[in-house]
């Protein structure tokens, strides 16, 4: 009896074992991805190979074989309910109704517009009678796709290592955000950028089969692995940026290692006018009159912006808040000041030799006092009123190689940084790589709490 029970336990052991390794596997292999579709869907779609087409339709991610043919380049029309398949002269090679008709090549990749890719090809008709186009794609074969355009295949292979991990888990984790259209993500930022073979290397396939089916994990479950350019200094929580409740694994984090010289883009400045503000708050949905005066009222840990306050000359204002602090004024991050206010208490410029009355001052805790009576640091008020020791002053800035001249009613939004500012700065990560850094390092520095997990 004993005997027995032992075997029974190591059986289900094993089987508990067994389907906690294989629990990941419930992720798809293969990843609909969506060319044209809406606005964007095509009434007649041209595509070629280099060996013939399967041709029939498909059922779920199966494909059903129903003919094929030699011919290197098809066209697919949808006319009167039935799906219509033209050689490169015009003749009819194959047929159907049904959902949708789909195109397998007999090997080597399907060329569809300017790229090439691999998988098959689906077209489905809409109620306009135009083609939606997807490309149904193993989950390893999209990653090489994704990859080079949304990081340099120049970069250290560490880094790509970290974006191909990330670029697999953020497709797993969003598969349903196009359900409606019938495919399960986009190719353009929406969603990742996806262009199939065309800038492909041995760089980029090699990261992604270094990681073949690693994906993000946290407490059990996957983590989507948001990416963005450049953080300018620091991350974000996703509860500040997006809203909703905080998730574990999307802290934000000092960026110690990003380095800001790397990007173009990473130090960016902004001017708009009072009309501009105006303009861009109203196409928003804000109501807003004349705009007298527009300040940042709340950063976050990080130092990050999150609201903005736009008051009109009536007196009435209107609060900006998360990520609109970037998108309503078009900026490129979340992480600027407005008109030289401060970032983590220090000055962000040269402004040169500081002068109360014409005398040359040493005084590091200086204040301009603003029309309501707020504190800013000295570093952007020329010719505004200071709190001093000796009483309120007239201060101005001498020598000064940087310092901004600011027109009345006008705002210069000077920032760091490129993105949303949640998950893994890109950037970041090239940084990291050449400091010798692996792409777990890099991972687990800006997902917290995270480990990496085959599927």
């Amino acid at each position: 009896m004993k005997r027995i029970f032992c075997s029974l336990l190591a059986v289900i052991v094993f089987v508990c074992c067994f389907s906690g390794t294989s629990a990941l596997s419930v992720y798809p292999s293969i990843v609909r991805v969506g060319i044209n579709y809406s606005s964007n869907a095509v009434p007649d779609a041209n595509i070629q190979c280099d060996s013939g087409f399967l041709m029939g339709h498909m059922n779920g991610i199966t494909f059903i074989e129903r003919s094929n043919t030699q011919e290197k380049s098809l066209n697919i029309r949808y006319k009167d309910g039935s799906y219509i398949v033209l050689n490169s002269s015009g003749q009819t090679v194959f047929t159907t109704s049904g959902d949708n008709v789909a195109l397998k090549t007999k090997s080597g990749t399907i060329k569809y517009g300017e790229y090439s890719y691999h998988g098959d090809f689906v077209f489905k008709a809409e109620s306009s009678g135009k083609l939606t186009v997807i490309n149904y794609v193993d989950i390893e074969n999209y990653v090489k796709g994704v990859l080079p355009y949304e990081m340099s295949a120049s970069w250290p292979i560490e880094a790509l290592k970290a974006q191909a991990v990330c670029a697999r888990s953020y497709a797993l984790g969003t598969l349903n955000k196009h359900k409606k259209y019938g495919f399960d993500l986009c190719n353009t930022t929406n969603c990742q950028v996806y262009k199939g073979t065309e800038r492909a290397d041995k760089n980029t396939d090699s990261a992604t089969e270094q990681t073949k089916g690693q994906i993000l994990m946290s407490n059990g479950k996957l983590a989507i692995g948001y990416f963005f350019s450049s953080s300018g200094g620091a991350t974000e929580n996703n509860e500040n940026v997006w809203g909703g409740n905080p998730i574990s694994y999307l802290r934000g984090v000092e960026d110690i290692y990003e380095d800001a010289g790397e990007s173009s883009k990473n130090v960016w400045s902004v001017t708009l006018t009072a009309e501009q503000v105006q303009s861009k708050l109203k196409s928003a949905g804000y109501n807003i009159g004349t705009v007298s005066d527009v300040r940042v009222t709340k950063r976050t840990k990080m130092d990050n912006v999150n609201e903005v306050t736009v008051t009109d000359t009536s007196g009435m204002s209107v609060k900006i808040q998360n990520d609109k602090v970037r998108t309503v004024f078009g900026l490129n991050s979340i992480r600027y000041t407005i008109n030289g206010d401060t970032i983590g208490g220090s000055h962000q410029e040269n402004f040169g030799k500081i002068n109360i009355n014409g005398v040359e001052s040493t005084d590091d805790n200086l204040y301009a006092i603003g029309e309501t009576g707020t504190k800013y640091k000295i570093n952007s008020v020329n010719g505004k009123v200071a709190a001093t020791s000796n009483g309120n002053q007239v201060i101005s800035l001498a020598g000064a190689k940087n310092a901004p001249q600011i027109k009345a009613n006008t705002y210069v939004f000077r920032g760091t940084g490129w993105g949303h500012n949640v998950g893994m700065s890109q950037y970041g990560a090239k940084s990291m790589a050449k400091l010798g850094f692996g792409y777990e390092d890099i991972l687990k520095f800006y997902f917290t709490g995270i480990t990496i997990t085959q599927m």
